[in-house]
Parts: structure tokens; sequence; C-alpha cells
């Protein structure tokens, strides 16, 4: 498979959802706290149970009731906002260090962006594509990997990474902030970067059913946060369903908690 046809988009799905987090940067603890959901037609957000008991957290501007669930017809600007603007000179750019082109919506540009923003401390993390009989991807850039090259010493090791090297999935648990977290490493177990915390129960499930963790792209001219894009992909069990369940909403069309 080329570089290109790695890179392209998951599969166009009638209904997405994308989980929330957003980290307390005094105790360094991220905490997922509410779901965006895209129904096709429509757009729902939704707080999960429990979010209003989040240390230090507050409902989002446009959405101040905990219990609320808010729909719409158009993408709120709360999300609008947390894609680079497409007037800019350098998006083209931009998109291209996510596998996207320029006319990507605004859903899939967060979906491998994560819609970082220097002015808060919220992250969006969509599900990943599940089929009826396992079979699964996700796509999305590394974690941390400006700490992670500092921390391990591995900047040459990032640095000689090329579209579809193999990577692995290393285990974490020395760190305070997530001991369940999941390190991205080289097949050298030198490690560049980290999955998404809310994933990291799914990506050990695909590790323990063999499957694949590929470099889509190093991108080495990019800042460390958009530098390496990563594909997981193989079998879940059929049942997996992250962000359903628990204190998740319930997802699906006409689904209110």
């Amino acid at each position: 498979m080329s570089s290109a046809e790695m890179a392209l988009p998951q599969a166009t799905r009638t209904m997405r959802r994308f989980a929330i987090t957003w980290r307390n940067r005094l105790k360094r603890h991220i905490a997922p706290v509410a779901v965006l959901d895209d129904l096709g037609d429509h757009y729902r957000f939704q707080y999960l149970d429990g979010a209003e008991k989040v240390d230090g957290f507050r409902p989002l501007v446009g959405f101040p009731d905990f219990s609320g669930v808010y729909t719409s017809k158009r993408l709120w600007p709360f999300f609008e906002l947390r894609a680079m603007d497409r007037k800019r000179p350098d998006f083209a750019e931009y998109a291209s260090w996510l596998g996207l082109t320029s006319s990507a919506s605004t859903l899939d540009i967060l979906s491998r962006s994560g819609g970082g923003n220097k002015g808060d401390s919220f992250h969006l993390v969509e599900a990943p594509t599940i089929a009826s009989d396992g079979e699964t991807e996700s796509v999305f850039l590394a974690r941390g990997v400006r700490y992670a090259l500092d921390e391990h010493g591995t900047a040459a090791a990032a640095a000689a990474l090329q579209p579809g090297d193999k990577l692995q999935l290393g285990d974490d648990f020395g760190n305070e902030a997530n001991p369940r977290a999941v390190l991205l490493q080289t097949c050298a177990g030198e490690s560049v970067g980290w999955v998404p915390d809310l994933l990291a129960d799914y990506a050990r499930e695909l590790r323990e059913g063999g499957g694949t963790v590929q470099l889509v792209q190093n991108n080495r001219e990019a800042p460390p946060h958009a530098r390496l894009l990563v594909r997981l992909s193989g079998r879940v069990t059929a049942e997996t369903r992250p962000f359903v369940g628990g204190v998740w909403p319930p997802f699906g069309f006409g689904a209110v908690s």
C-alpha cells in the first residue's frame, strides 16, 4: 500500500462520535467530559454522566446545562474554530500533514488533528471504525512527540521513520499522569510518542489480537504535535464499542440519555 493510500480518510460513516477531553493543567489529569455526535443530518452535543464532578471543569460556552441535549443542523463555532482557517495560505500544507486534501471536511480535520487550541485544554478523539466482523482502524497524530523524543533521546529514531514502517505498542506503567498510557515505539523499542489516552484500551485489545501499527506519514517539517501520523488496524471483538455504555450517552438516531 502506498503512503498516499494509507493516508486516505476512514470510510464514510452515517454516524460518527467524537469524545471531548479536558486537561486539568495544574494536576496534569485528562478526563473525558462530553461527546459530539455527527448523525448525518444534524449534530448532537451532550456531557458525560458525572462531568460536573470533574475537578476544575466548567461548562463550555454555548453549552451551559450539564444535563442538556443540544442539537443543531450546523456544527457549533466551538468545533469549527478548532480547525485551521481555510483562508490561511498554509492551510493546504496543514491538511497534508494530516494526510488530507484542502477539501477535507472540518470533522475529518478534527479527527486527525484532535482540535487542540493554545487557548484551552480540550481535545477531540474520534471513536474508531469497527465493522460488524470486528475489523477496525483508527488514524491519528501521535501524542506527546516532543516530550517522548526529549525524554528517551529518540529524535534520530523518529527522523529515520518512513511511511509504511511498522511500529509497536508499549506499556507505560511508570507514567504518573496515566499508568495505562500506551507508548508508540519503533520495532527496536524506541519510544516516539503515545496513543491518545482514550484509545489506550482499544489499542491494547488490538495488540492482543495481533493488530498492526503503521506509520502513515513522518512530517519532518511540522511542529512536534503534527509530526507522526499513525494508523492502528486489525480486529477486535464485534461487541467492542469505544465511547459507548457506562458514563457515555447512548449513541444513535433518536438516542437520548
